[in-house]
């Protein structure tokens, strides 16, 4: 086995610009996960069957296909279908956001739906409206239940947005690919690339935990 680690030095500054691209590409993912997902969350729980039939069919695409197929179809198919070359960028984002809005709105409706029924009632029983109880009770109990489920969520994008390395985009996974071309060496540069991910999620998974804490009541 022969390793050296040394012919990668001179290209760490490609992990440093990738690193950024990949946690660019996560947070607005997530910030567009996070709106869509609560959006959803909050009408699926309305009393409108027919919306709700709507919502379902909207998350079972995200479930049932695999995420690669959907990144595929948003770059490749989008300028066929509408004449608009989208951004590899865009198409990553827009992916693994409404990919992940699916799994947010499951989860949020999910605690919403296990919030004891009688204090709503209770609230309404005290002359609140429907907003005013789902803003001031639900919706804060919903999502003190939910959190470690959230945090998970915020990992899967971390992680799945190294696909994004399938359609060029140069995030931290394509420059480690752009390494090996470079040196002809793959161990070196995917492991370098594997301890960088591990650390962001390490990091976020204690982060997680004392959110936890501290919005346990």
């Amino acid at each position: 086995m022969s390793l050296n680690f040394a012919l990668i030095a001179p290209y760490l500054s490609m992990f440093a610009s990738g690193l950024a691209v990949t946690l660019e590409v996560t947070a607005c993912s997530l910030a567009l996960a996070f709106a869509v997902g609560f959006l959803v969350a909050v009408l699926k729980v309305l009393p409108c069957r027919p919306l709700r039939l709507l919502l379902d069919f909207y998350t079972s695409i995200f479930r049932g296909v695999p995420l690669i197929v959907l990144l595929f179809l948003a770059y490749f198919a989008t300028p066929q279908l509408t004449g608009y070359k989208i951004s590899m960028f865009a198409a990553g984002v827009l992916t693994l956001g409404l990919n992940g809005s699916a799994t947010v709105s499951e989860t949020l409706r999910g605690g919403i739906e296990g919030v004891d029924r009688g204090q709503s009632d209770a609230a309404y029983s005290l002359g609140m409206r429907y907003t005013q109880v789902m803003v001031s009770i639900i919706i804060p109990q919903a999502l003190r239940s939910v959190v470690p489920a959230l945090v998970n969520e915020v990992i899967t994008v971390l992680k799945s947005s190294s696909l994004v390395a399938v359609i060029g985009l140069m995030d931290l996974m394509r420059a480690a690919q752009s390494i090996q071309a470079i040196t002809y060496r793959a161990f070196e540069p995917f492991f370098i690339a594997a301890i960088i991910y591990y650390i962001i999620v390490m990091g976020l998974t204690w982060l997680g935990s004392r959110w936890e804490k501290l919005v346990k009541p």
